[in-house]
């Protein structure tokens, strides 16, 4: 077992988990972030068995043939995004939108983190021990794990509104699924189509949605502490 590979695939977990748990005003319970981070793993193997049964049921659904955009798209969008993020929002829906911890604006979009850093954890030792690349892992390290983080602060972000905006829960609700879809949809599609041109777009929305992740929690956390 190359456990170099093993560090590096999980350390970034560790430091953006304590950068975001940081912000917190109020500490969350170190059980329930443990529970989350757990149930985001567990997003990664429903993940597994919905694909195993896609490709039961359309064999080579997952070969992107001859670089088609059209074929590229749907890929990207249905058989990667829909799946992860449909598996992903499940949890954080079930475990974190009633939650009696909840007190601060923040809270969702922290446990939202939480099961994407379970979820992130549990795809890059599956991507990266088999591949025993470390280049690879470190920029998956750069890139996939902090992308699932951007995708789940907007899932936890819409969700807080929903709380807030009593009379458009179920518009913001929806929001919490329908733009991390998108988001992540978008991310794969850059990474596939394999173009110079495109891996510099992809650059660009990578580090956007990172800034907005980190402007947005900021933000969050300020009306927590002005509470």
């Amino acid at each position: 077992m190359n456990y170099l590979i093993i560090f590096i695939s999980i350390l970034p977990i560790f430091i953006i988990a304590i950068y975001f748990y940081k912000k917190d005003v109020h500490k969350e319970p170190i059980k329930l972030l443990q529970k989350l981070f757990i149930s985001g793993i567990l997003a990664g193997l429903l993940v597994i068995i919905i694909s195993l049964i896609y490709n039961y049921l359309i064999p080579n659904y997952q070969t992107i043939t001859n670089n088609h955009f059209l074929n590229i798209f749907i890929y990207s969008f249905i058989f990667v995004s829909l799946i992860e993020e449909v598996s992903k929002w499940l949890m954080i829906y079930k475990i974190s939108y009633h939650n009696q911890e909840y007190d601060e604006f923040y809270d969702i979009i922290l446990y939202s983190i939480f099961v994407a850093l379970g979820f992130a954890c549990f795809e890059n030792l599956l991507y990266n021990l088999p591949n025993n690349n470390v280049y690879v892992a470190i920029v998956r390290g750069m890139t996939a794990i902090p992308a699932h983080v951007c995708y789940q602060t907007f899932m936890g972000y819409y969700l807080t509104l929903s709380k807030l905006y009593k009379n458009k829960k179920k518009f913001y609700i929806t929001l919490s699924l329908i733009i991390p879809i998108i988001l992540h949809g978008i991310y794969d599609l850059l990474l596939y189509l394999e173009n110079t041109i495109f891996v510099f777009i992809f650059l660009i929305f990578l580090i956007t949605i990172i800034v907005f992740t980190i402007t947005k929690t900021n933000t969050i956390v300020n009306i927590d502490k002005k509470k």
